[in-house]
């Protein structure tokens, strides 16, 4: 399920916009827009209370909810996401309140509230998947008493933020964390806390000290501190910029042991610029170094890649993205390995809420499918950075002890550090590779660039596999969604007797809808397996692009809209439609003969004339512009008296651009 924020306290640090400088701050607004969250809250109350206009009341009503969500505050952040829908400010203010009631793990009114946010946006199942995944974190609540896991809130947690926890050896445990003892001199404007630093507990003696390495820089965030398994060697991320008003970009850094402290810290250089890097993870043989990063080449948010060391070179090789069984246009972070096991945290496959622990073994050279690991692990708020202890005592009944962090609402601060232990089940397990399988319908699904003509009714020019697009699948009861591989290529099972809506979209690229019916299949009565192909085609758009609408033609001296221009017409509305967000200039064009002004009016005339009967096809005004060029843009640059009358005609065209 692809959410579109990324709430965790402790991905603040990826913030692009530096927000650890200190300045004065006047008023809310100006506060929150430099992300100084934990000053703005009270300011922006005060701001609430003395407005008197309701579109001021609605922004500060909403500058509120971000503040309050950014804290990790959701019962608060959905009251002040309400409030801004009822004031009419910010279009997606109802769905946001109904993601933090989610998170709250009020589920039954965030499925209420899901409802109205489709209701308000003119369909009724557009949350869909939202609604599903509620229903589903409501079982899995239901049944976390008789869950294989059981969880303890540690007692060293405080009121400030611990989180990461990792084994440096078989009686320490090192973790992140901004409590009042961490060294830096500055305090970090989101929170109003500490910049985080790295403790070392004793888990013998449960004594707690801050983990003094004089050669890492305190004034940077330090978190995800991981180790090799030789204890030779330290990786961690370090967030931060050296400049007062700087950018900031989150970076994988490495040191060797030197004695009983560290080495000074090196930076991995893995290729990228103006990617963040982050959340390190070394397998025991030191082969693998698997992190999170947003590189826009990636399927949305952050990723998870794989980086091998080349001994010959003593280099990290270039990352390779992790795929689409691993990756969603969500965010996947805190990737941590049990022998062939990967754990990670995403808020992109189908949770509870916020972020959720899932699982992926590793089979035949293969992630495989990632399992949520469900309640008690999960909740409803973010949970994440979870680690196996290979240092457990191996009992008969028990299969793995480790850690992980959560900011759920029972615990002692903003993200605290739980224990876990997994028991062997109670009862067998049943399993297919017992059984006689069922029969299967599979769908091999391919998605593929095409470079179209200028024009709506252009041929595709080329073709070529597109990553990282995101694929909308419903029924009328059911929607998931998926993301195309490096390759282009995505998969999943299907029912027989249903018919299947496909949504596809990417970033710069126009939506694809296509259909696929699995009814009155003709199948062979001994098959236990059928596959369905679909190849779906996004087109890429240029802003500011002409494109032609072709057969779009007016009567001379009139700029009534004739019946064959509607049809041309319609294909655009149609477009507009299933792009919801574009917003576009009408332009229309005269060939240079006649009077300059006379042609200028003209073709203004025309525009109007045609924006008109777009937004009397339900198009909003707020989307449409409409330019009459004239004859001051020709398509065909030749001079006026020596045009053929073809190129007269290239030059008298309606056309649009895509605005930004």
């Amino acid at each position: 399920m692809y959410k579109y924020w990324l709430p965790l306290l402790v991905l603040a640090l990826l913030s692009l916009q530096a927000c650890s400088y200190t300045e004065r701050i006047k008023d809310g607004s100006t506060a929150y827009e430099r992300k100084q969250f934990s000053v703005a809250i009270p300011m922006l109350q005060k701001e609430f209370k003395k407005a008197k206009e309701n579109r001021i009341k609605g922004q500060k009503a909403y500058e509120l909810a971000e503040s309050y969500r950014r804290t990790h505050q959701y019962k608060e952040a959905a009251n002040w996401y309400a409030e801004a829908s009822q004031l009419r400010y910010a279009n997606d203010a109802a769905l946001q309140q109904a993601k933090m009631l989610q998170q709250a793990e009020d589920y039954e009114l965030a499925i209420q509230a899901y409802r109205t946010a489709g209701r308000d946006a003119g369909d009724a199942n557009r949350y869909l998947e939202y609604i599903q995944a509620c229903r589903q974190a409501k079982q899995w609540l239901a049944l976390a008493d008789s869950s294989v896991f059981s969880i303890e809130n540690l007692p060293f947690n405080t009121d400030a933020t611990d989180f990461s926890p990792a084994l440096q050896n078989e009686n320490t445990l090192v973790f992140s964390s901004d409590r009042e003892e961490s060294e830096g001199k500055k305090n970090y404007k989101w929170t109003n806390k500490k910049f985080f630093d790295f403790y070392s507990l004793d888990l013998k003696t449960d004594s707690l000290k801050r983990l003094e390495v004089s050669n890492w820089d305190p004034d940077f965030h330090q978190g995800n501190l991981v180790f090799s398994a030789d204890g030779q060697w330290a990786f961690f991320t370090e967030c931060g910029s050296d400049k007062k008003e700087g950018v900031d970009f989150c970076r994988l850094m490495m040191a060797e042991k030197a004695g009983s402290s560290w080495s000074k810290a090196k930076e991995i250089r893995l290729g990228g610029k103006f990617v963040n890097y982050m959340h390190p993870c070394i397998d025991p043989q030191g082969r693998w170094l698997i992190f999170a990063a947003n590189d826009k080449k990636g399927f949305g948010g952050y990723d998870l890649y794989i980086s091998l060391w080349v001994s010959s070179e003593e280099r990290w090789s270039e990352p390779q993205n992790m795929g689409n069984e691993i990756n969603t246009q969500g965010n996947e972070v805190f990737p941590a390995l049990d022998t062939d096991t990967l754990y990670f945290a995403s808020d992109g496959h189908a949770g509870m809420g916020g972020l959720d622990i899932f699982k992926a073994p590793r089979l035949l050279d293969r992630w495989v499918k990632p399992q949520n690991l469900k309640a008690p692990i999960n909740s409803g708020a973010d949970d994440f950075g979870l680690i196996v202890n290979p240092y457990a005592e191996k009992e008969d009944s028990i299969i793995r002890k480790g850690y992980f962090s959560s900011n759920r609402n029972t615990g002692r601060g903003s993200d605290d550090i739980y224990a876990f232990t997994e028991a062997l089940p109670k009862e067998p397990i049943e399993s297919d590779t017992l059984e006689e399988k069922e029969f299967q319908l599979l769908l091999a699904g391919m998605v593929k660039e095409v470079i179209p003509a200028d024009s709506l009714n252009g041929e595709a020019a080329q073709e070529n596999p597109l990553m990282g697009a995101s694929v909308r699948i419903s029924t009328q009861d059911t929607v998931w969604i998926m993301g195309s591989d490096v390759d282009g290529s995505f998969f999943s099972q299907l029912d027989t007797n249903e018919t299947y809506f496909f949504q596809t979209t990417k970033a710069g690229y126009f939506t694809a809808l296509d259909t696929l019916s699995t009814f009155n299949l003709n199948i062979p009565a001994d098959t236990n397996q059928w596959t369905l192909a679909i190849q779906i085609e996004l087109a890429p758009f240029e802003k500011g692009k002409e494109i032609v609408l072709e057969n779009v033609y007016f009567d001379y001296n009139k700029w009534d809209i004739r019946p064959d221009a509607a049809a041309e017409l319609n294909k655009l509305v149609r477009l507009l439609n299933e792009n919801p967000d574009l917003n576009i200039e009408m332009g229309s064009h005269t060939d240079c003969r006649g009077r300059e002004s006379y042609n200028q009016s003209l073709s203004q005339k025309r525009a109007e004339s045609t924006m008109q009967y777009l937004i009397q096809a339900g198009i909003s005004d707020s989307r449409l512009q409409a330019k009459g060029y004239g004859e001051s843009s020709p398509a065909a640059s030749c001079d006026c008296n020596s045009c053929t009358e073809e190129e007269h005609q290239r030059n008298r065209r309606t056309s649009f651009v895509i605005l930004d």
